[in-house]
């Protein structure tokens, strides 16, 4: 199988996600612009959106997601992002990683995220 690869909007050192086969596998994701000055929950909000968009040039969507790595920089804002990740998943409860990092890129990005899809009927 040959990998499709969706290039990232704003780097073409990595691809935003890439197929092979029905697994999809998007690149950690952190919020962009403006949405970069949010809270940490508009900041999550953002991030799934970004990886929702990713998913459709794939031909998957948010309910293919099986897993998720998050990145947090500080433990306090658990709550906020589990928020908006259950909000995003609703049923799937993709299985989860939470990882504490002293920093991210860009350095004002408080949480990054990642995501597994397996493209299924149903």
């Amino acid at each position: 199988m040959s990998p499709q690869a969706i290039r990232s909007r704003t780097s073409t050192c990595y691809a935003r996600a890439v197929r092979v086969g029905n697994h999809v596998f998007v690149s950690g994701t952190t919020a962009r612009g403006s949405d970069l000055d949010c809270d940490v929950f508009a900041q999550a909000q953002s991030v799934i959106g970004i990886i929702a968009e990713a998913l459709q040039t794939t031909g998957a969507e948010l309910r293919h997601v099986v897993r998720t790595v998050v990145y947090v920089t500080n433990m306090a804002d658990i709550d906020a992002v589990a928020r908006a990740h259950g909000e995003a998943f609703g049923a799937v409860r993709p299985a989860s990683t939470l990882v504490m990092v002293a920093g991210l890129t860009p350095a004002n990005a408080r949480v990054e995220i990642e995501a597994t899809a397996i493209i299924h009927d149903g």
